[in-house]
């Protein structure tokens, strides 16, 4: 997350635009979909991605359910954490 969230503002910089959450969520695009969220811990996530402002504020909302409620909302984001290497 924090090297998406890095090239994200490098490319504003580069574009010559306001590094805004909402400027660096349009450089990440689709790609943001493919950041693991889910498998950060809840205190990792609470004390960045959620404060961020770079997700909508359902989808932080929706995350927290993951972590937290018996029955978890469906998720855009990968939910299992890498495989590694073997």
């Amino acid at each position: 997350f924090e090297a998406a969230l890095a090239w994200a503002h490098a490319e504003c910089v580069r574009k010559e635009i306001d590094t805004t959450p909402t400027n660096k969520r349009s450089m990440l695009g689709s790609t943001i979909y493919l950041i693991r969220f889910p498998t950060m811990s809840l205190e990792e996530f609470a004390n960045s991605a959620a404060q961020l402002g770079i997700l909508t504020p359902q989808e932080t909302i929706d995350i927290f359910l993951h972590f937290t409620a018996a029955s978890k909302p469906t998720l855009s984001y990968p939910v299992k954490a890498r495989a590694g290497l073997k």
